[in-house]
């Protein structure tokens, strides 16, 4: 398979190496956990000094008289308890297992956007799946060693609990997006706004009752959590070089940038909800409601763009809905896009540095333009 062969090839080219990324950062939260001590203890920072050449992105933020914002523990506690397992070994062989683990759950969450797109064709689970591999997301994320796969894994869980009517899937997926929680607010309000209008109170409540329960514990663990949190709010929003925000921001006039991006996101939000198929509505406003979410994010790094790739993943299964000239047209717009429009939008940094930001625009667009299309006249002729 296609997948298979660029991930194998790919791994040895974006394997973590040591000290790179945010790893050892990782690693260390959960060392401080396992030791006994609040990974919100800036002073506790320094000791990564320790580790030496490992710890040198560490060292050259979290020195007691540098204490840059970048340094602050940013995640609820569970995130600290999602790496502790990885501090129970040296710091060598824990390096080598999260990266393991963050390799292994990014292409996990590759491969579950591509069952759950439901292709009709091999051809077209292949395309997808070859451009998330190819994306800049899969391959920064794998190469920062970060957790996003985990967020991808989230988004399908709970569109599959929404879809067959499960309140599992939906809780479980709830619990693993509140481990990144800046990231997902606005899916949650899309979710909660599911639930209201269909009466599922059991639903809702275990997914309260599961995502409160755990993160609740984890305060418990750590009362100085949200203090550090809220005192860290201001100047982590203000490194958000990444985010839509800062995109819209950079037209000549930031007031109308930010009305005429989030006017165009909302409207095409609402077309794709609006012209999706029955069948399909659920995955389009779950995959549409994480592209907005991730747009109205104050904090976003271009790892993080791998929770588009649901939304780029439904376009293409609505687009195989769509015959003739116009299916080829959205599909290989659409996975062009994946593959080679984020590369294209890091390396635009240097003409327009917030252009990253744009990336969320153009996902939830083109699925608009996905869903219109499935519901045209040539659409209904191809179907069964």
């Amino acid at each position: 398979m296609p997948f298979v062969l660029l991930l194998t090839l790919l791994a040895p080219i974006i394997w973590p190496h040591d000290g790179d990324g945010d790893a050892f950062f990782f690693w260390f939260a959960g060392h401080l956990v396992v030791t006994g001590v609040s990974p919100y203890d800036q002073s506790a920072w320094a000791r990564a000094s320790e580790y030496g050449d490992l710890a040198r992105n560490v060292i050259s933020m979290c020195t007691p008289t540098v204490h840059e914002p970048t340094c602050l523990w940013k995640y609820p506690p569970t995130t600290a308890f999602l790496f502790a397992p990885f501090a129970l070994l040296n710091v060598r062989e824990g390096l080598n297992a999260l990266a393991m683990f963050v390799f292994a759950i990014t292409a996990a969450g590759a491969i579950a956007a591509g069952q759950w797109m439901r292709a009709r064709s091999p051809a077209t689970l292949a395309l997808a799946l070859s451009a998330c591999v190819v994306s800049h997301p899969f391959v920064f994320d794998v190469y920062a060693g970060h957790f996003e796969g985990l967020g991808v894994i989230g988004i399908v869980s709970i569109a599959v609990g929404l879809t067959k009517r499960r309140v599992a899937p939906v809780a479980l997926g709830a619990l693993l997006l509140s481990l990144k929680p800046h990231l997902y607010l606005g899916l949650g309000l899309v979710v909660l706004a599911i639930l209201l209008a269909r009466r599922d109170w059991r639903t809702l409540a275990w997914t309260i009752g599961v995502v409160g329960a755990v993160n609740g514990l984890a305060f418990l663990l750590y009362p100085d959590a949200l203090g550090a949190l809220l005192a860290g709010a201001g100047p982590i929003i203000g490194l958000g070089w990444a985010t839509t925000w800062a995109f819209a921001s950079s037209f000549p006039s930031a007031v109308a940038g930010i009305v005429i991006v989030y006017a165009i996101l909302a409207a095409a939000f609402v077309v794709a909800a609006r012209f999706s198929p029955a069948e399909r509505r659920d995955d389009v406003l779950v995959a549409g409601g994480a592209a907005l979410a991730l747009a109205v994010s104050p904090y976003v790094h271009p790892y993080d763009f791998l929770v588009l790739i649901p939304s780029f993943v439904i376009a293409l299964a609505l687009g195989e809905l769509v015959s003739g000239p116009t299916r080829g047209i959205l599909l290989v717009t659409i996975t062009g896009t994946l593959a080679v429009g984020t590369w294209l939008a890091i390396t635009g940094t240097q003409i327009v540095p917030a252009l990253p930001g744009v990336m969320p625009v153009v996902a939830l667009a083109l699925l608009a333009i996905a869903a219109s299309a499935a519901r045209g006249p040539s659409a209904a002729l191809s179907r069964p």
